[in-house]
């Protein structure tokens, strides 16, 4: 036969051996009156002689052709309601989805610590998280205080709370100067976390092992604020502390014995 490959539907150009045997798509077709049974045949290889004879040959009379009509119209009928079917998943899934899109444009992410001073305080903290935002303050080193290790261990806190504040945009993370923030805020207190939630104190982390020991990395202070609740974690367990920093665990006791949340209640 001539015409063998891409299906054709020209009378006089067939495109590949025949059967008898119609596809769904060929019933399809036939349903939507797109192509005749002829056109059909002859698009599998058929000459428009051989065709003819077969179209003949299967609607012989009457009630034959309307069955088969009736059974094209009907499979028709069910490719349609699939393809209806998937086009309503469809609409409902691009709906869902501009609703999620929609509802994350119009959260506010951070993504970078904010430096704050004292008449900032309610605006940036207090009513920043009545909506139910999570706002964590730092209280930093004003200048020098109790010694170069304490110093460094305050700026290691301050340097971690900026990577945790890139990774969790969705949490406003503040600083502001102790001195600053609470009057006489004793300096062996530092480092210090407020935790605010709906418009109040939720939680205070006071001294650094309360943030996760002088060994102090990203990963043990995010595991600390996931235990409150405050970001979501993929950690396991409390990672081990940074070998780097095994001096500053054999010097923690010149610290003050460090606490959280309600052990202090000197700020609303």
């Amino acid at each position: 036969m001539d015409g063998r490959g891409v299906t054709n539907y020209s009378t006089d150009k067939p495109s590949y051996g025949f059967s008898t045997a119609t596809t769904e798509f060929d019933d399809i077709l036939l349903s939507r009156k797109i192509v005749t049974f002829e056109e059909a045949m002859i698009a599998k290889g058929a000459s428009p002689q051989e065709a003819r004879k077969l179209s003949e040959k299967k609607f012989n009379n009457g009630l034959d052709k309307k069955q088969f009509d009736q059974q094209s119209t009907e499979r028709n009928h069910e490719e349609t309601s699939d393809v209806d079917d998937d086009d309503d998943f469809i609409n409902r899934y691009r709906q869902q989805r501009m609703k999620e899109l929609k509802k994350d444009k119009n959260t506010i992410k951070y993504g970078d610590v904010i430096h704050i001073s004292r008449p900032d305080w309610n605006r940036e903290v207090n009513d920043a998280s009545r909506s139910g935002t999570w706002v964590i303050v730092n209280l930093t080193r004003h200048t020098s205080s109790l010694s170069a290790l304490h110093d460094e261990l305050c700026d290691l806190v301050e340097e971690t709370i900026r990577e945790l504040a890139v990774k969790f945009e969705k949490v406003k993370f503040v600083f502001i100067s102790s001195t600053s923030a609470i009057e006489n805020w004793p300096a062996e207190n530092l480092p210090t976390l407020f935790c605010y939630r709906f418009g109040k104190m939720q939680h205070q982390l006071i001294g650094i092992n309360a943030l996760g020991g002088p060994g102090l990395n990203c990963s043990r202070l995010e595991w600390r604020l996931a235990r409150l609740g405050i970001v979501e974690t993929d950690l396991e367990e409390d990672p081990l502390p940074d070998n780097t920093s095994a001096g500053f665990r054999s010097r923690s006791k010149i610290f003050t014995d460090d606490y959280s949340d309600d052990d202090y209640l000197g700020v609303d």
